[in-house]
């Protein structure tokens, strides 16, 4: 319940910073992110309110494409302004870029922690019934039992930790990936930060100056 809370949180903040970043950046009308973050949402409190599992693998495939489109958008937002940067720098302008660059990384973050979340052992619910295969992330906590309460599984904030250590770091500091899509997509996550810290965001910055 508490990670399915905390999944609705990054999906609106998701849409939030997307929905606020100037014309010249956002790649959808603001009333698409609307409407597809109401549906997932939606989604997510119908799955909780009535746990039967051919609703939750419904829930859970629609929220893995979802992200996957969240991902793709945020994407699209990084290349345009790259794009601009190469080709048509005169037209950017330093603060709204900053601002953009901003809400690219911290969207950058939510949509990683969705997709780890997503991911580790087959989703939220196959971990919480036990049927989950291999885990994807090698938790400290997993190794010493002593440290955690009987039955210890990694929540949405877990992951959240993950995905911003991730941004920062530009690699795991915590918990290890082990499989090799959670390899791949916390290089991908690691790329997209520093692409937005390194060239966006010192480009606009420098502009100030």
């Amino acid at each position: 319940m508490k990670s399915r809370i905390g999944a609705i949180a990054l999906i609106l903040a998701f849409g939030a910073l997307s929905a606020t970043m100037p014309d010249r950046y956002r790649i959808a009308p603001v009333l698409v992110y609307a409407d597809v973050g109401i549906m997932i949402v939606a989604m997510l409190v119908a799955a909780t309110a009535a746990p039967a599992s051919s609703l939750r693998r419904i829930e859970h495939a629609v929220m893995l494409a979802a992200v996957t489109v969240a991902f793709i958008i945020n994407a699209l937002s990084l290349f345009d302004i790259l794009d601009a940067l190469m080709y048509h720098p005169a037209t950017l302008k330093p603060l709204p870029l900053f601002f953009t660059s901003a809400s690219i990384w911290t969207a950058n973050i939510c949509v990683f922690t969705l997709l780890y979340w997503l991911i580790d052992r087959g989703g939220p619910d196959a971990r919480a019934a036990g049927t989950g295969a291999y885990p994807d992330f090698d938790f400290p906590a997993m190794s010493d039992a002593s440290k955690v309460p009987p039955n210890w599984q990694p929540g949405i904030i877990d992951y959240f930790f993950i995905g911003f250590t991730a941004n920062t770091a530009f690699g795991p500091t915590e918990a290890m990936p082990l499989t090799e899509r959670a390899k791949l997509l916390v290089i991908l996550q690691s790329l997209v930060s520093l692409i937005t810290i390194v060239v966006v965001a010192a480009r606009a910055i420098g502009a100030t100056g």
